[in-house]
């Protein structure tokens, strides 16, 4: 019989302290280590570089006057933040109970509370529980937000974006492109006799498929490259700076790439192919990208009129690679 492996226990939330006392950070430490981790800096220049490199913090308790960088230069700083994560931090201040000065000066630089020295233990444990839970709350709230709006914009089975997230993607390339007269072309991809893929062998080797050719786009693609799947078999790529030549490089490189991809139904290799059209803003005739991928479509059905496994990048038909 194994012997049970030990539960591993989440680490206790991280709290920067910025204070150039040692005797302040001594007694802190004390108040606080049995339910947070302190990690102790004694300058703001020390704290803000601390901030940028480590992603854990999950408040700040500051003193003001301190050498290199005051906590008031320090609030500043991490206000104007453009990392969300900066922006909301809790920040409570360490201030004498008679310096409204500094009070005032740091509630109007963002302080979220205040401790008055000399530190009392049982105002600093509620005050610092207090905001670490909001914080808690914000962060989980603003993860669920995100995570809503993925789900929102990416297909499910494939994980690239989805139809709507393609075109929200194309309207803003093409307003780009327009305002820079630069490039932007539209791959529209169709996976070959697909239905007979799901009929013969059933829909969850139809899927492996999809995720198959869907890994080879991505692995294709540029950072900002829109890939996604915009119908049951059907792919798109979204290609700024990318004029019809690149884009057909690009697309034969694809075509190519799923043609010799191994894909295994049970014992056997079955060959797995797709049919290629492109189009590119400013050769083609086209005001929006809704336009665009139509001039792909017209020319994917070309390509697999052709006869499949190809890709065709006029309207003519006859310009096909394959």
């Amino acid at each position: 019989m194994k012997p049970k492996q030990a539960k591993k226990l989440d680490p206790l939330p991280l709290i920067l302290l910025v204070e150039d006392s040692q005797t302040t950070a001594a007694l802190l430490s004390k108040y606080l280590g049995g339910t947070y981790r302190l990690l102790h800096v004694k300058d703001g220049q020390l704290a803000w570089d601390t901030l940028k490199q480590n992603p854990n913090i999950s408040l700040v308790i500051t003193d003001v006057n301190m050498p290199n960088m005051t906590g008031h230069q320090l609030l500043v700083k991490i206000r104007k933040s453009n990392e969300a994560r900066h922006m909301n931090m809790p920040v409570v201040v360490m201030t004498t109970a008679e310096d409204n000065v500094d009070r005032n000066l740091a509630f109007l630089n963002g302080a979220n509370d205040f401790i008055n020295k000399p530190i009392d233990e049982m105002e600093l444990v509620a005050r610092v529980n207090v905001h670490y839970r909001l914080a808690r709350t914000i962060r989980e709230l603003e993860a669920s937000k995100k995570a809503l709006a993925e789900q929102a914009t990416t297909d499910s089975l494939t994980k690239l974006k989805n139809r709507r997230a393609f075109f929200e993607a194309g309207a803003k390339a093409l307003a780009m492109a327009r305002r820079y007269m630069s490039d932007l072309s539209v791959i529209l991809l169709d996976i070959d006799h697909f239905k007979a893929i799901n009929d013969t062998f059933g829909h969850s080797v139809g899927d492996e498929a999809l995720s198959v050719v869907a890994d080879i786009l991505m692995e294709l693609s540029r950072t900002e490259d829109t890939v996604a799947r915009v119908g049951g078999e059907e792919f798109a790529m979204l290609l700024p700076d990318t004029n019809r030549l690149g884009t057909a490089v690009l697309a034969e490189r694809i075509r190519s790439a799923i043609e010799r991809e191994q894909f295994v139904i049970g014992d056997k290799i079955h060959p797995m192919t797709a049919s290629i059209g492109i189009a590119s803003f400013g050769v083609d005739p086209a005001e929006s990208i809704d336009q665009l991928l139509r001039v792909a479509d017209s020319r994917l059905y070309l390509a697999k009129n052709a006869g499949r496994n190809r890709i065709c990048v006029n309207d003519d038909g006859k310009t096909t690679f394959a």
